[in-house]
C-alpha cells in the first residue's frame, strides 16, 4: 500500500473570506486529511504572520510518485 501524505497550505484571504491565495505550504506532513484538519486550529492560533485580513488553511493529499524497481 502506498503511504498517504497530506500537506497543509496557508492561505491569505479577503475580508469576506471568499478570495484566497496560497501563501506557503507548511513543512509538517500528516497521515490523513482528518489529522491535518484537526491540527488547523492550533496552527492558526500560533500564526504570527498575518499577511491578509483573514488567514485559513487547506489540507490536501500530496500526489504520490510510484518508483519502478528493476
Amino acid at each position: 500500500m502506498t503511504p498517504l501524505f497530506v500537506a497543509m497550505t496557508l492561505l491569505g484571504c479577503s475580508d469576506a473570506g471568499d478570495q484566497c491565495t496560497a501563501l506557503r505550504r507548511l513543512p509538517t506532513h500528516y497521515v490523513s486529511v482528518a489529522a491535518c484538519n484537526a491540527a488547523a486550529e492550533d496552527v492558526l492560533t500560533r500564526l504570527t504572520e498575518a499577511d491578509a485580513p483573514v488567514m485559513a488553511v487547506h489540507c490536501a493529499q500530496l500526489p504520490t510518485v510510484e518508483v519502478a524497481s528493476r
